[in-house]
Parts: structure tokens; C-alpha cells; sequence
């Protein structure tokens, strides 16, 4: 670990531990537009007010049209395939289109072997279209079951290829969770997984896997952060630069949606990091972000931006607690600074229809972000680009 990497680790932690919610400024209504530059030293000292004026207005028209972010490079298109995991299943799909051009085969299905189910799909580190597959399944008339991994390429044709166990993707005796990350050089895989019980024994609690897919190595980050009378979820997990430490949230509630997701009511929400390294150790060993607040009621979703500055969040509303799971429950995606480096921005703004039921993904820029569960799209300058997708949603997707 350079130390660099370590002084970023340090500062999250620090960061995290200083930052108070209420200090924040009020969230604006769209995103801020694009600074126009200082022409007013070009004219000509007789230039009329209505030129000025024109001038401002064409150049803020530029950026945003051109796609360009304040302060940024511009923001090209998305890639044009991603992998969608629906009904238990892969697929990938044309990003324009929603047609489906390619479906990657169960692995190992059959009398004899283990009966598998996707449970969630990422991207690979570096942004060179190859993805990483969780299978959870057991043998027949069996209640153990087992985890693999899988890696494949999506060709420039929308096809799959590669599909293959990567080295170490034999997680044994665990049931795959709903988070699973990559690292950013593709290196390392880190998955939430539930120790594999009885019918009759009681919740098993989240653990985090990280996987070597260089040398087949499994550490495991399990304990430290259990709550009296509430149930602990790890609903997202992502990688901080150099691939040295995760950013997790946990969620500890009474009620369950899905078995993993909090459902609604009481509840308490916090994203932590975790330094990786060889051993594992406690989820409780690394430090606090970002907490539940009355500004972010419920945290849903929480992903490290790749440069590490910012958490991207899916927070709900007010609305979202109520125990009427059928009452709307609006919810916010939102960028929060992590150096104290300006305000959180809102990046867009919808309804829930039903549960609180929603993933977050983006590509590897950090640009172009997906929501999945009951939404299926991809956020694009405040607006959500519908992505196609079966009744009941994608469960999630990836790019």
C-alpha cells in the first residue's frame, strides 16, 4: 500500500467522523449549471448589456447540450450493452433498445448437480466489459447450499464469451447476497454472502467475502455490528481507489423485504468503510461516512465514486417509513462531498410505487449511474432513461 492510499483511507475515516448532516446546505432543485467564464474583459468597454446577456446564455447552452458537466469533461454516451439479472437469470440487452442479445447458461443445472440461480451480476474493473456472476443453488431435496462465481466478456456485438469459474469462485457453504463489487483493476471480488443454515435455525447474519481471483484466497469480515432486537442487511457494497478498503451500508431494522433489504419502519442506516487485507477480520474494524439523519431519513443505497471524494446515495423520504407499504415513498439520488469540498448535489429526484426496492450501479468513470428494482433506468442529466425490463423490474444491472 502506497502511502498515498493510506492517507486517502485516513482522510475517509476523518471525513466521515467530522461531517454533520444539519451543516450541509439545502439540496437545490436540479443541478447546478455550468459557470460561463469571465467574458466581460473581452468586449469591448461599449458593448450593449443585451450582448452580454447573449453571450451568457449561448455558452451555458453549449454545455448543456455538449453534455458537459461544470467544471468537467464531457459526458460521452453510455456503453451501449449492459447485463441485467431478472427472474434468476442473466441476460444481456442493447442499452437503446432493450432487445436481448445474449443469455448466459445456468452452470452445473441438472439431477446431479447443484440446481443454480443468478443472484447478482457486476462489472469488472477498468471498464473492459467483462462482469462477474453470483450462483447460489443445492442438490436436490437438499437445504445446503453453495456459492460460485463466474467472470464473461459482453463482445463488441452484445455476445457473451468466456464464460468461466474464476480462480477461488467456490465460496462454499454460503448463500450469495445482493451485493457483489469489483475491484478497479479486476483483481479482487468482494461479496455479501449468509453462512448456510437449517430451515429451522435462526437469520444468519451478513459477512463480506473478498476473493484473490489472482491466487484463489478468501478473507472474511463477519461480527462487530450486531444491534439488540434488529437485523443487520448489507444491501450495497463498492471498492475505494487502489482497491485497499471497501465502502459499505448496513442496515438494521425489524422488518425484511426479500430477506436481505429493510423493509419499512423502524430502522437505523450508516455506511462504513472496511480496510481489506489478508485474514479478514470484524465488519466493525473500520469507520463511519455517513449516518442516518432527518435529512437522509433512510438510506437505501450508498457507492463510493472512483476517485473517493464522493458517496452517490439513495435516500428515501419521509414517506418511505410508513407502514402502508402502498403509500408512495419519494426518494432522491444525491452526491454527497466527502472532504467538505462544496454541497450535495441532487442528481435526480422519483417515487417509489411500492417497497423500498431500489439498486444503485454505475459504470467505472463513476458518470453514468443505473437504478434497479421497481425503477429500471439510467440517470441522465436529472431525467431517468427507461431501460427495458419484465414485469417486476431487473433485480440488478450492470455496465
Amino acid at each position: 500500500m502506497t502511502r498515498t492510499e493510506e492517507r486517502l483511507i485516513d482522510a475517509l475515516g476523518a471525513v466521515g467522523r467530522s461531517v454533520r448532516q444539519e451543516a450541509l446546505p439545502p439540496l437545490p432543485g436540479h443541478c447546478p449549471a455550468a459557470e460561463p467564464g469571465r467574458w466581460g474583459r473581452w468586449l469591448a468597454p461599449l458593448a450593449a448589456a443585451a450582448s452580454v446577456v447573449l453571450v451568457v446564455v449561448l455558452v451555458g447552452a453549449l454545455h448543456l447540450f455538449s453534455g458537459r458537466p461544470p467544471g468537467g469533461a464531457a459526458i460521452g454516451p453510455p456503453p451501449r450493452y449492459y447485463v441485467s439479472e431478472q427472474a434468476m437469470s442473466i441476460q444481456v440487452r442493447d442499452t437503446a433498445t432493450g432487445a436481448v442479445t445474449a443469455s448466459l447458461r445456468r452452470p452445473f443445472s441438472g439431477p446431479r448437480h447443484f440446481g443454480m440461480y443468478a443472484n447478482v451480476v457486476a462489472a469488472g474493473g477498468g471498464g473492459d466489459r467483462e462482469f462477474v456472476a453470483e450462483y447460489t443453488g443445492s442438490r436436490p431435496h437438499s437445504t445446503v447450499t453453495q456459492t460460485r462465481l463466474y467472470s464473461f466478456h459482453v463482445t463488441g456485438a452484445g455476445r457473451v464469451a468466456g464464460l468461466a469459474l474464476v480462480k477461488g469462485g467456490r465460496l462454499g457453504h454460503f448463500t450469495g447476497g445482493t451485493a457483489l463489487a469489483v475491484s478497479p483493476d479486476g483483481s479482487q471480488v468482494a461479496a455479501v454472502v449468509y453462512r448456510t443454515v437449517g430451515l429451522q435455525g435462526p437469520r444468519p447474519l451478513p459477512q463480506i467475502m473478498v476473493v484473490n481471483l489472482r491466487t484463489g484466497a478468501h478473507s472474511l469480515w463477519a461480527g462487530g455490528l450486531q444491534r439488540a432486537g434488529l437485523y443487520l442487511s448489507i444491501p450495497s457494497i463498492s471498492w475505494g481507489p487502489g482497491g485497499r478498503f471497501l465502502v459499505f451500508l448496513g442496515q438494521w431494522c425489524h422488518a425484511w423485504l426479500l430477506g436481505e433489504i429493510c423493509g419499512t419502519g423502524p430502522h437505523f442506516s450508516q455506511v462504513r468503510t472496511l480496510r481489506v487485507g489478508p485474514g479478514g477480520g470484524r465488519l466493525s474494524d473500520g469507520s463511519a461516512l455517513l449516518s442516518q439523519s432527518a435529512r437522509y431519513a433512510y438510506l437505501a443505497q450508498a457507492l463510493l465514486s472512483p476517485d473517493g471524494k464522493a458517496l452517490t446515495v439513495v435516500a428515501l423520504g419521509p414517506a418511505g417509513l410508513a407502514p402502508d407499504r402502498s403509500i408512495p415513498q419519494n426518494f432522491r439520488v444525491v452526491r454527497v462531498p466527502l472532504r467538505g469540498a462544496g454541497a450535495a448535489r441532487l442528481l435526480y429526484r422519483g417515487v417509489l410505487s411500492n417497497d423500498p426496492y431500489v439498486f444503485l450501479g454505475s459504470d467505472a468513470s463513476g458518470r453514468h449511474l443505473l437504478l434497479s428494482g421497481r425503477l429500471n433506468g439510467w440517470i441522465d442529466h436529472g431525467r431517468l432513461r427507461l431501460l427495458a425490463s419484465p414485469v417486476g423490474g431487473a433485480f440488478t444491472d450492470a455496465w
